[in-house]
This record gives C-alpha cells, sequence and structure tokens, in this order.
C-alpha cells in the first residue's frame, strides 16, 4: 500500500476562531473535553505533525484523514499519549483529525499513489523533449488527486513554468514544483547503501546531520570519495553516528610522533588502531615496527642483557653543575686577582712592542747638534703646523 505524502506544514490557524479577544488561553477552541494530541506522519520517516483526537480513540499505527494545506491526505499515527494520562483540551493552533480512515480512503489513495506514478514518467518525457536541464524525482498526490506537489533536482535555476503548465492542462492537476538536493532526492527516491541496508534517511532518520571531513579523519577513515559517500554523492550520515565514541577511545592513545617508552624499547607513535586500542611504534634500536597495547605504554623497557639506552637518558634527571657557595670577601679577592692578571698581560704586551722609530718623535730644544735634522718635508709640515722651536 501506497501512502501519500506531504511536505507543507499544515495551516497554523484552527478550524473554529474563538469570536473576540477576552476569552482565556484555555479555551482556544470550542472542541469538546477530553481531546489529545497526537503525532502523524504522511510517509515513513518523514516530518512528524501535531494534530488532536478525542482521547483514547486512536491507537499507534491506525491511519487517518486530515486536511492539510493541499486538500485531505492519508496519515499514519505515530505517537499518542497514554492510557493513564488525564485529558486536556487542545492548544491553540491544532487541527482536529477529519476521521480515521476506511478502506474507501485507502482505495482512493493507492489510486493517488498510481496516478502521481504515470505524472512523473510525463514529467520525465517532456524534460527529455525540450531538453530541459532538470530531472523529475517524485509527485504527490492528495486523496482526491486534484492538488500535489512535484519534486525535482536542477543544478541551476531554471524555468519550469511550461512543463508545469502542460502537466496541468492534460491531467487536470495543480502541481506546486518544488526543488530538492541531492540527500533529499534519496530520501524520496529509497534505496540501499553499501553496506547492504535500506537507506537511513528514507526508513528511519527525520534530520539530515551535519557531516564533514573532520569527521572521517577522527575515525582513522581513508579520505577516498567512494568509501566514505553514500549514493546520495555526500558523505555517509552513518559516520556521525559513532563520532563520539571514536573521539573518547582516540583519547586514550598517545597522539601520532610522540616518544613513548615500552617493554619493547624506547620509539615513536606512527599509527594507531582506535577500535582494537593499541598503537604501532618505530623502535629507535631496532628497524621493525611493533604494534603495543595501550595498556602496556609507559612501562620500563627490560634491562636483564642490554638497556635501553634512550630510555636510560629519559629516566636520568638533569644534573646541574654545583657551584661553590663564596662569601663577599672571596668574592672580593677573586675579583682583585683577576684584575691583577689582566693588568700583568698589558704590560707584557706593550713591552714585548717594537720601539718607534725616531723620525716618529717630535724634536726636543735640548738635543745635541751632532744629532741630524729630520728631512726637510718633515720639517715643512711640523711648520705648517706651528712656530718653529729653534
Amino acid at each position: 500500500m501506497t501512502e501519500s505524502e506531504t511536505s507543507d506544514q499544515p495551516a497554523a490557524q484552527p478550524t473554529t476562531q474563538p469570536e473576540g479577544d477576552d476569552l482565556p488561553d484555555d479555551q482556544s477552541t470550542d472542541q469538546p473535553e477530553g481531546q489529545a494530541v497526537i503525532g502523524v506522519r504522511f510517509r515513513e520517516a518523514a516530518r512528524l505533525y501535531h494534530y488532536s483526537a478525542p482521547h483514547g480513540a486512536l491507537f499507534a499505527g491506525d491511519y487517518v484523514v486530515v486536511e492539510t494545506a493541499r486538500g485531505e491526505e492519508l496519515a499514519r499515527v505515530v505517537t499518542v499519549p497514554e492510557h493513564d494520562a488525564p485529558p486536556q483540551r487542545a492548544p491553540r493552533g491544532v487541527r482536529p483529525i477529519l476521521r480515521q480512515a476506511d478502506r474507501e480512503d485507502r482505495d482512493a489513495a493507492a489510486a493517488a499513489g498510481e496516478r502521481a506514478q504515470g505524472i512523473l514518467e510525463q514529467m520525465r518525457q517532456i524534460t527529455v523533449r525540450d531538453q530541459l536541464d532538470l530531472y523529475p524525482i517524485a509527485v504527490q498526490l492528495n486523496l482526491r488527486g486534484d492538488a500535489g506537489t512535484g519534486y525535482f533536482q536542477a543544478e541551476a535555476h531554471i524555468d519550469f513554468r511550461g512543463l508545469a503548465a502542460e502537466i496541468e492542462r492534460e491531467h487536470e492537476v495543480e502541481l506546486d514544483m518544488q526543488h530538492a538536493g541531492p540527500r533529499d532526492r534519496a530520501k524520496l527516491v529509497d534505496g540501499y547503501d553499501i553496506c547492504g541496508l535500506r537507506l537511513c534517511c528514507a526508513s528511519w532518520m527525520t534530520n539530515f546531520p551535519k557531516v564533514g571531513i573532520r569527521t572521517a579523519k577522527d575515525q582513522g577513515l581513508g579520505l577516498n570519495p567512494d568509501s566514505i559517500s553514500g549514493v546520495c554523492g555526500r558523505l555517509l550520515c552513518c559516520l556521525t553516528f559513532e563520532h563520539e565514541v571514536y573521539r573518547e577511545m582516540r583519547g586514550t592513545l598517545p597522539k601520532m610522533g610522540k616518544r613513548v617508552s615500552t617493554p619493547a624499547g624506547m620509539g615513536k607513535v606512527i599509527k594507531q588502531n582506535i577500535l582494537q586500542q593499541y598503537v604501532t611504534i618505530a623502535l629507535d634500536d631496532h628497524s621493525e615496527r611493533v604494534d603495543v597495547p595501550v595498556a602496556e605504554i609507559g612501562l620500563a623497557v627490560r634491562t636483564e642483557e642490554a638497556p635501553n639506552q634512550a630510555l636510560v637518558e629519559a629516566e636520568r634527571p638533569a644534573e646541574r653543575p654545583e657551584q661553590p657557595v663564596r662569601d663577599r670577601g672571596e668574592r672580593d679577592s677573586a675579583q682583585s686577582q683577576l684584575a691583577t692578571r689582566r693588568r700583568r698581560r698589558r704590560r707584557a704586551v706593550n713591552t714585548d712592542a717594537p720601539p718607534r722609530p725616531a723620525a716618529d718623535q717630535a724634536p726636543r730644544e735640548n738635543e745635541s747638534a751632532a744629532v741630524p735634522p729630520p728631512p726637510r718635508k718633515r720639517r715643512r709640515r711640523r711648520r705648517a703646523r706651528g712656530p718653529d722651536t729653534q
């Protein structure tokens, strides 16, 4: 049996409005006392809508006829109040259920489903004939079959008024065309994914979760689009189901590239296995790779035959050279000795220096006449500097 679905919300106003604004809030409708609010769905895994019905008159799984923006439609009861819950008035804005569905209503819903399938096939033919850049996905009609919604997928904005006008003229039906994304298309068409099970979005999941590439990285999955994407071409919704568990289990493992000590020796983490809770270690003193459970991380290295030098150095506390404590007198004495050594070093450098030539020395008044005068060129330079001293 095929169920009809609507994506339009029911009208927010009740069937009968109270006259005047002086009525209290608890008297929002003129429905009799003992009404209960129940939840219905127009299609499996679709949005939940609320209507009012006599308390205890309906049960989960019953089919009812309700009024929507597209007319009367068949819906399935999903949630009902408990039997021992006290009856109460329906809140404002909740419309009542028209009636419980009988055989005629179910037959009308099945006929509307067959007619909707025929309209969908003709829409696809017109799309191919007119070379329209869109793909019709599904058509849903009400019980009378005179109104419904057509869903299509398109990469960009496209004019579909000619297609809708031709369908409405030939089938005498009023269609509301709506654009659907890749995930909405998978939900409407239904099918099976790479796991071999029915699509979650079409079988039980009512909302699409937010899935990012970080979700796949946290679970250690390869970033191959064919392995982490669903039939809709987007990331698998099931990646979010166990994401929190993966994050908690990954927090117990050492990070990639961290140096750890193991019973096999010191090494660096090069791989993590989150589900089995072990890491792969590249040892410092061996070329092999070993898998170490998380419970053995941090244990001491075996020291029976050859202790691991890296572990010994890692465990050895940092030794700082001890400096002797000196009093003020000792510090002053050391500084004076250092100054004395510096003065002696400078004297030795001055003693070993070669004597300055006689030409560089200035003439003195008491010099002997036997001493030859400096060159004329030099005397001219000195005259330019000052008066003659002879």
